[in-house]
């Protein structure tokens, strides 16, 4: 079965970090804002211990070996993240205003009212609280699902998945970057909304009015969704497996409805990351037919 290639994975980290770069000079010479570090703790440590892990395989085993892939493959997931967590902290220096109003407006002019939404989801307190369960497993989705994919030699799954997170971070941080938005709880008055959705919004305006930020808790991007868009990419690491990925899928239909339900993301946003995923299904579509027709450099 083909596999998007290593040389496709390169250039698109390359330009993550080509274009993060270009965002850290500007903001260290034209605007100087403060920021956020969203770099996990341990990351060297477990790089260090990735390199070992890998050059005892290359000892123990040939060259074509399954086991040596995995070892590759855990190598590829972490970097792929790492570039992640360094895009990440440069568009946080975004130097345009939220379109958070317009949003909001327009949704009202669609009869979609968040503080409506909010009030409905704080009298089912039970629902809520399965809602909030399912909204925070997609931290974990994210983590364990990539390794059951490498550990089983699917390895055709999980670079399809390098590139929908590459080039969905792509597409979806510079529109971000461009149209930065905060989230509802930064623009509409409810009582419902969790200190953690109000300090996202809080966060963007300390970093714009030269406040180191007082908390890393929230969220970074409201449109797109990231949060549906990652939903997706983890029911399709399962396709292979139909009974699972059934049960995932029926999972993160509530993950996403969620994020508008309890107040995380406005439903345009949903929106917003259902078509950035398109554009990424389509781009990986005429990428698998150029490396077809051109010859196989991996």
């Amino acid at each position: 079965m083909s596999q998007v290639s290593s040389r496709l994975i390169i250039f698109l980290s390359g330009l993550v970090l080509v274009l993060s770069s270009i965002v850290f000079l500007i903001n260290h010479f034209f605007y100087k804002y403060p920021g956020n570090n969203f770099f996990p703790e341990g990351i060297p440590f477990l790089a260090l211990l990735l390199i070992l892990l890998n050059l005892g395989l290359i000892l123990c085993f040939p060259k074509d070996n399954k086991i040596r892939q995995v070892g590759r493959e855990l190598i590829y997931f972490f970097s792929v993240m790492c570039f992640i967590a360094i895009a990440t902290n440069a568009v946080q220096y975004t130097p345009f205003p939220i379109i958070d109003p317009f949003i909001n407006t327009l949704e009202e002019h669609m009869n979609i009212h968040m503080e409506a939404i909010l009030a409905w989801t704080h009298d089912h307190p039970q629902f809520k609280y399965v809602l909030g369960v399912i909204y925070d497993s997609l931290t974990y989705q994210m983590s364990i699902l990539p390794l059951l994919i490498i550990a089983t030699c699917r390895f055709h799954l999980i670079r399809e998945y390098y590139f929908y997170l590459l080039s969905t971070v792509l597409i979806g941080f510079g529109f971000y970057y461009f149209f930065p938005t905060t989230a509802p709880a930064s623009i509409i008055n409810s009582p419902y909304f969790s200190p953690e959705q109000i300090d996202t919004g809080l966060k963007f305006r300390q970093i714009h009015h030269y406040i180191n930020p007082t908390t890393n808790e929230g969220g970074l991007i409201a449109l797109p969704s990231f949060h549906a868009i990652w939903a997706i990419l983890c029911v399709n690491l399962l396709r292979e497996w139909p009974i699972p990925c059934f049960l995932l899928f029926i999972t993160n239909l509530f993950l996403i409805a969620s994020c508008v339900l309890l107040g995380w993301h406005y439903l345009i946003d949903i929106i917003g990351g259902f078509i950035v995923l398109l554009l990424c299904y389509f781009l990986l579509k005429y990428c698998t037919v150029f490396n077809k027709s051109a010859p196989k450099l991996r």
